[in-house]
């Protein structure tokens, strides 16, 4: 049976996954992103993982799924916001290293890829992902195309700014919708609450350390503070979901991410802010979006070799 190996590269983690022909996940794992140990110490634990499932798997090609700027050729990563690549050649490094195709693509458009051919999004003309991890990112389909843009980078949903006198972003804009609606900007949003509230079970929970399921376990034991937290959090993530619903007019929108995986809690306190609530959706393959999507690179393998 022919695999296809699936990586998504995350601020955070970076993920890796085996499909097979028939789109059965057989194989995923999860390791830390080491950013503060550069660039090489990433491509060292890539590299590992890959020989590792080279060894188990009869692997047809690679697909890799990043955030931030590729070049023309869609080959390198020419700079990835929360990560420290700067044009890293990354699909001729895999390819030299293990001798099959690579192709790379923006992570946001591997979720995509994953929820339109094997997820609520099988069938959709026109749809939009938004994924919601360190920073945020997404793509679109329309009129049943993935849109790329001339520069191949179209898909950046987190940076269009909804509140010009907030934090500045990466991107070099301020107010940026990942601003508000990330991880990143939850977890932040989860320390300041506990820091004013020190006595609140959000505080004793934010004791253990702080991620994205931090506010999550303690709304779950009936925490106020948590409660509002996440009212506050799902209305800036609706703001922007309202925005891109306008923008975009797609018969469907669905949200992936770590964050996602809460599913129920977050439709619950997101729904009463959206203006189509019924197009809305938390992706059906969970965490594994866009590992699944990254796999599923290679039907799009003609595009990518036109363009080297």
């Amino acid at each position: 049976m022919k695999y296809y190996l699936g990586l998504d590269i995350g601020g955070t983690n970076i993920k890796s996954g085996v499909l097979s022909a028939t789109h059965k996940l057989v194989y995923k794992n999860s390791f830390r992103t080491r950013s503060a140990d550069g660039e090489q110490a990433i491509i060292d634990d890539i590299i590992s993982e890959c020989a590792r499932i080279f060894g188990m798997y009869k692997i047809e090609c690679i697909g890799v799924g990043c955030p931030g700027d590729k070049d023309d050729a869609n080959v390198s990563i020419v700079t990835a916001g929360n990560l420290p690549f700067y044009n890293l050649p990354i699909v001729d490094i895999l390819q030299k290293r293990f001798g099959v195709e690579v192709y790379l693509e923006n992570d946001g458009s591997c979720a995509l890829i994953a929820d339109w051919h094997a997820g609520a999004g099988k069938g959709c003309t026109d749809m939009v992902e938004i994924t919601v991890g360190t920073g945020i990112g997404g793509g679109c389909v329309v009129n049943g195309d993935l849109m790329r843009g001339v520069t191949n980078d179209a898909g950046e949903l987190g940076h269009f700014v909804i509140d010009p006198r907030g934090e500045k972003c990466p991107c070099g804009q301020k107010g940026c919708f990942e601003r508000f609606a990330s991880a990143t900007a939850l977890i932040k949003m989860t320390r300041k609450a506990a820091e004013s509230d020190p006595g609140s079970v959000l505080a004793r929970e934010c004791a253990n350390g702080v991620d994205g399921r931090t506010v999550f376990n303690a709304y779950a034991k009936g925490c106020p503070v948590a409660k509002r937290v996440l009212r506050r959090f799902a209305k800036n993530l609706a703001t922007g979901i309202n925005g891109l619903d306008f923008i975009f007019a797609p018969q469907y929108i669905s949200l992936a991410g770590g964050i996602m995986n809460q599913g129920d809690v977050v439709l619950k306190f997101l729904r009463p802010y959206l203006l189509h609530p019924q197009k809305v959706g938390v992706t059906t393959l969970h965490g594994d979006a866009g590992v699944i999507g990254a796999a599923l690179l290679w039907k799009f393998k003609k595009y990518y070799l036109s363009l080297r």
